[in-house]
């Protein structure tokens, strides 16, 4: 009876063994893909260029903002790493790139290359870790005006025409070709106010002294070893260090974990 049960569960197995075989035999001429083991993978994400919301801009808003979202709701995806190389872009998509990489719940870590700075930090600033080289040009931070004409450098010269009549003192800052002393006044006062906004993105989520506080106020830029010290940057590195950075913080190893890229392509997220 003995072996006649073994030979039974023998029997039984090789039978299991070949539906298997044959479902996902039929999977893979179903689809054209291989059946795929589910393991663990880190995500490559890019902000290249300027960060703007034009679509055809370089860090795009909606594309960094949709790959962001795919590597949240991908299970095998453990961590996150933002590969910048970037000088910034206009205020409002920095801050919402910002926002948008302090809503993933998984780590994120920030490699910035040849330069994060402007706004690239600002996105920087809202990973968990900042990787940097000792030659990345990181920090100036705050914001700047840019005029679509040419502005006279003395504030008492007269404008060279005049473009339209308004209702308040400061409604055609951006519509003739003058800036007295009230406008500038006004102009440098809004830009105290994104800056404001700007250092308290950074104060919440680094540990930076007044003093270093008052030097980054000033909108220079400072090298990656610089950044370290003032408490701008984590740790001085390249890609892979950030790559490893970040298998620490999803307590994975990176040995057994596959690095994939994520990036768009003909309006859909592509990994590779």
């Amino acid at each position: 009876m003995r072996i006649e049960k073994s030979g039974e569960k023998i029997i039984v197995t090789v039978v299991v063994a070949v539906i298997l075989v044959g479902v996902f035999s039929a999977l893979f001429f179903l689809t054209g893909e291989r059946w795929h083991v589910p393991g663990n993978k880190i995500a490559i994400i890019e902000v290249k260029g300027e960060i703007t919301e034009d679509y055809e801009g370089g860090a795009n808003l909606e594309a960094i903002r949709k790959l962001l979202i795919r590597a949240e709701e991908d299970g095998e995806i453990k961590a996150v790493v933002l590969r910048i190389n970037s000088g910034g872009g206009t205020a409002g998509a920095s801050w919402d790139m910002y926002r948008a990489v302090k809503r993933v719940e998984k780590p994120v870590v920030a490699s910035i290359g040849d330069k994060g700075a402007s706004g690239a930090y600002l996105v920087a600033v809202a990973a968990d870790e900042i990787v940097a080289t000792p030659m990345s040009m990181i920090g100036s931070i705050g914001a700047a005006v840019e005029f679509p004409f040419d502005i006279p450098a003395n504030a008492s010269e007269e404008a060279e025409e005049i473009s339209s009549i308004t209702s308040g003192e400061f409604k055609d800052v951006f519509t003739d070709y003058r800036l007295n002393e009230s406008e500038r006044g006004y102009l440098e006062e809004r830009l105290e106010n994104v800056l404001e906004v700007f250092l308290n993105c950074i104060t919440e989520k680094r540990v930076i002294s007044e003093e270093n506080i008052t030097r980054i106020a000033k909108g220079g830029w400072f090298t990656g070893e610089e950044g370290l010290r003032m408490g701008l940057v984590d740790k001085i590195g390249n890609l892979d260090d950030a790559l490893e950075e970040a298998a620490k913080l999803a307590n994975i190893s990176l040995e057994d974990t596959k690095i994939v890229t994520l990036r768009i392509e003909d309006s859909k997220v592509i990994e590779s």
